[in-house]
């Protein structure tokens, strides 16, 4: 094994066919890209849960991210990536701290600091 292998994506998908699939994919390998360096995870992908709230769940320490991509009951209005890769940053504290706790949010603001300097 390359030890690049390590930090990345190891594969990405859509769950359901809806409008706009080709756009869905395309912004869940950006943000796979970004999050390379961080952490690996081994299935990434866009889900629709019945709680609007929801915006992302990681299950098993990032053996599969879900992340949502659209707004609720909106196929074709998709939340701007830097709210789907902030998302994406948050799931990924929580393979260090679990609760939502000051060391969750030290983490996750510095995530933030790397990654959103890019798009400054």
């Amino acid at each position: 094994m390359n030890l690049g292998d390590l930090h990345k994506v190891w594969e990405s998908k859509a769950l359901k066919r809806k409008p706009g699939e080709e756009e869905a994919k395309k912004i869940l390998e950006k943000i796979a890209k970004q999050v390379q360096p961080i952490w690996r995870v081994k299935l990434l992908s866009k889900f629709c849960p019945n709680n609007p709230a929801l915006l992302g769940l990681n299950v098993g320490a990032s053996i599969h991210v879900k992340l949502r991509l659209r707004r609720p009951n909106w196929d074709w209005d998709f939340y701007p990536f830097n709210q789907v890769l902030d998302t994406m940053l948050h799931e990924l504290c929580h393979n260090a701290h679990g609760p939502h706790n000051a060391n969750f949010y030290k983490l996750w603001d510095e995530f933030r600091k790397v990654h959103f300097h890019f798009f400054r």
